[in-house]
């Protein structure tokens, strides 16, 4: 156990368990990494599928638990990613804004291990419909006309976020469709954008995955000016 000295303003037991913390947290942070050196992809982010390719870290000592929690009446489907020796990280989506639970659990959890997702199972990004608008917190807006103008349907939307269509929330669907296309990047790719994500967003440090920070369009937005610049660099040039 690590050992810090004690502060004359602090007490011994809780320097003691600030340094148990630290331990675990370092303890979790290492079994994951070290599982993403071996990770595979996976075709599917069903929740079988990335259970059987998490199996690895299931041998480091991680474990995980799928699970919905009440609040307020109303419930959150919870993924927990946590380690034997206490430190545990989770993320969450309103289950009443998901397709399929046990989809949903996978690749919450996908998200939280790093495992990718071959790009053969990337689903196509979908073309901005302009007869539907985005949900705004707490509601779902009514589908525009079918003969609405997509410049009429970014006023509406725009209208209902307070003027600022980027701070409007995304869907369970845009968000999950936004994290496979995150976990079809190679491991290295995924490292710079988690760090320029975090850099551009002020992630707190304590946060181990952004999975659960990707809520709003401008979150996307800037996700896919990464995966764009990032496949433009990909290109080979013509000689």
């Amino acid at each position: 156990m690590t050992q810090i000295p004690a502060r004359a303003d602090v007490p011994a037991g809780a320097l003691e368990l600030l340094g148990e913390k630290g331990g675990a947290e370092r303890a979790l942070t290492a079994a994951l990494a070290s599982f993403q050196e071996q990770v595979q992809a996976v075709s599917s982010l069903d929740l079988a599928a990335v259970v059987e390719a998490a199996r690895p870290a299931f041998a480091q000592g991680i474990a995980f638990s799928s699970q919905l929690v009440d609040i307020r009446g109303r419930n959150k489907l919870r993924v927990t990613v946590m380690h034997a020796c206490g430190a545990e990280v989770s993320s969450e989506e309103w289950a009443d804004e998901v397709d399929d639970p046990l989809q949903a659990s996978g690749w919450m959890l996908a998200m939280l291990l790093g495992i990718p997702l071959t790009k053969q199972a990337l689903p196509v990004k979908p073309e901005a419909n302009p007869a539907t608008e985005p949900a705004s917190a707490g509601a779902r807006h009514p589908v525009l006309a079918a003969e609405a103008s997509s410049s009429e349907a970014s006023e509406a939307c725009a209208a209902a976020s307070g003027g600022d269509v980027a701070l409007e929330p995304l869907t369970a669907q845009e968000i999950e469709a936004t994290h496979q296309r995150i976990l079809a990047l190679p491991q290295a790719a995924r490292r710079e954008l988690t760090t320029a994500f975090r850099e551009h967003f002020q992630v707190p440090r304590n946060a181990r995955s952004i999975g659960d920070r990707i809520t709003q369009h401008q979150h996307s937005a800037f996700i896919d000016r990464f995966l764009e610049e990032f496949e433009g660099a990909q290109t080979p040039v013509e000689p």
